[in-house]
């Protein structure tokens, strides 16, 4: 049998106010009062009406997280999987669920307006790479306290991200020290600002060592633009014998499948990624990765939230260094 908050006052011979005090942590009520009534609740099995209990504090319980609308890719990686159960963990902590969102490609407008005025979740996480200047002008105007995983260069409000220049320079550097000269770069699209730090800090790194910057390729991270792209890349490029990928999950195995059918002899070709991944460790050839704190990252944007969701005021920027491996 599921009490009610009255049944359990009546038992307890307090008001129903004293009961909601005593479960919800407030003052007035004493010590001794509180443990006796939590005392009583857990042995009478007594569940509290989320909805009531939302409706009452105007609150939802429940965080939202706004993921890539190619969930399929999305989560095939290591980089979405742990951050959303980083988040998760985060949530539980304080007692709240997490609601995992993704926004119509049609009309992503529309579906962040909705889950604002439905006020489906109490914040948001939301991912640099969807937000545009429209959406983060209506997350800003809105009551809604959000957190951005990444950065995009017209927003500068509680960031986390880690430092992508420093990380492709450290990469590609790590590369030069190898002895390979001629290193191309594969990226993702250029719209991103994680994409354009890396091609910065990839090209950094060579011009330091007075080598060729310029061998860079862009992909949609797809499975057919990618392989297409790095077999157009390599053609035109025949003297590549290094490459530095500026991102990583299935987007790297993608190029490695290019290299494979293209015979390549990959125990004397340099290979870097802005990504660690535990199967590197099982592959024929050597790969110099970089580890991103992503747990922590993830960890960050939920502490954020939860402190705007307090009234209090989290750092406007989060960075996180890259730790570099080699398989």
């Amino acid at each position: 049998m599921n009490y009610t908050i009255a049944e359990i006052s009546k038992m307890a011979n307090v008001a129903k106010s004293t009961v909601s005090k005593a479960l919800n942590g407030q003052k007035g009520v004493s010590e001794a009062k509180r443990q006796e009534i939590l005392k009583l609740v857990g042995d009478m099995n007594y569940r509290p009406n989320l909805a009531a209990r939302a409706l009452a504090k105007r609150k939802t319980e429940t965080i939202g997280l706004v993921i890539p609308a190619d969930v399929d890719y999305t989560l095939s990686g290591v980089y979405w999987s742990v951050i959303i159960a980083s988040v998760a963990e985060e949530a539980s902590k304080r007692g709240y669920n997490l609601l995992l969102m993704t926004l119509n490609k049609e009309n992503p407008l529309k579906t962040l307006e909705d889950a604002i005025l439905k006020q489906s979740a109490d914040g948001l996480i939301f991912p640099s790479e969807l937000l545009t200047v429209q959406e983060y002008n209506m997350l800003s105007a809105s009551d809604m306290p959000f957190v951005i995983q990444g950065r995009a260069p017209f927003a500068n409000h509680c960031c986390v991200d880690v430092r992508s220049e420093d990380g492709a320079f450290r990469l590609t550097k790590r590369l030069v020290e190898k002895g390979f000269r001629h290193i191309g770069c594969v990226t993702g699209p250029d719209s991103f600002l994680y994409t354009q730090e890396r091609i910065s800090g990839f090209k950094k790194a060579l011009a330091e060592s007075s080598l060729d910057c310029d061998m860079i390729i862009g992909t949609l991270y797809s499975e057919s633009t990618t392989k297409e792209n790095v077999r157009k890349f390599l053609d035109e490029h025949p003297a590549i014998d290094a490459l530095f990928l500026a991102a990583g999950g299935e987007f790297a195995f993608y190029v490695f499948e290019v290299l494979k059918e293209r015979n390549v002899d990959m125990g004397k070709f340099g290979i870097a990624v802005f990504d660690e991944c535990r199967s590197f460790g099982f592959l024929p050839f050597p790969v110099i990765s970089g580890r991103q704190p992503i747990r922590q990252m993830g960890a960050q944007d939920a502490r954020n939230l939860f402190q705007l969701i307090d009234k209090e005021t989290p750092p406007s920027l989060s960075l996180f260094d890259i730790e570099i491996l080699e398989s």
